[in-house]
């Protein structure tokens, strides 16, 4: 499978050669986990590609501060970057179908970051729910499909909440995301760090990396508690 620079020397170690061209990638964990970051990383290896960005931000957490900080002070990739801050799921719902119109070949990443947090409070306002689920799902299967079709690598992020029954966490959204993501990455928060847990991948084993942010981007760590 082809693969494209994540942005990230230690992550494209930790995925093989970074993320895959025709297929979505999803990486979800608690707030502070560093799915931003790799959102952010992903974009400016993909403008060092000599590509362009669709960024959607829905939780208004995106920092210029921070990519600037990240591209080594390199103010041009905002340049490369268009991004879309929905404020509202019927807002996200309308947006990501306009992206398959802005798709052409200078694209060279699509970001969502993150895909559960207007659903998950579109949801908690809806009387039925079940029509939240099926425009969620009708908005992953359009990525996949432009992932599939023009080959550009797609990057979601999701929340989590706690499963008390299992002790365990879960996407929100349950598994509409897990089923069309072939590639799927957790993170967690760990007291001295962070670690990356890779929970399905096409051609790939279950893998661990420990790893902390660092100014630059990423830092492997031998181990933390």
């Amino acid at each position: 499978m082809e693969r494209v620079n994540s942005g990230s020397e230690e992550f494209d170690a930790f995925l093989s050669g970074g993320y895959e061209t025709d297929c979505i990638t999803a990486i979800y964990g608690p707030a502070g986990s560093g799915k931003t970051t790799l959102c952010l990383l992903a974009a400016i290896g993909a403008v060092k590609r000599g590509k362009k960005v669709l960024f959607v931000d829905t939780e208004g957490g995106i920092s210029v501060d921070r990519l600037g900080q990240l591209a080594s002070g390199d103010g041009s990739i905002l340049e490369h970057c268009l991004f879309l801050r929905p404020t509202t799921f019927v807002e996200q719902k309308k947006q990501i179908e306009k992206i398959k119109d802005m798709v052409s070949d200078s694209i060279g990443l699509i970001v969502l970051d993150t895909i559960g947090m207007l659903y998950r409070v579109e949801r908690g306002q809806s009387y039925d729910p079940y029509e939240i689920d099926n425009a969620l799902e009708s908005q992953i299967s359009s990525l996949s499909e432009i992932a599939r079709v023009k080959k550009i690598p797609v990057l979601i992020t999701n929340q989590v909440y706690d499963n008390l029954k299992t002790d365990s966490v879960k996407m929100v959204g349950g598994n509409l995301l897990g089923y069309s993501a072939k590639c799927l990455v957790e993170l967690k928060n760990l007291t001295g760090g962070k670690i990356a847990f890779l929970r399905k991948h096409r051609s790939l084993e279950n893998r661990e990396m420990p790893f902390k942010i660092i100014e630059s981007g990423l830092q492997v760590e031998k181990k933390i508690i």
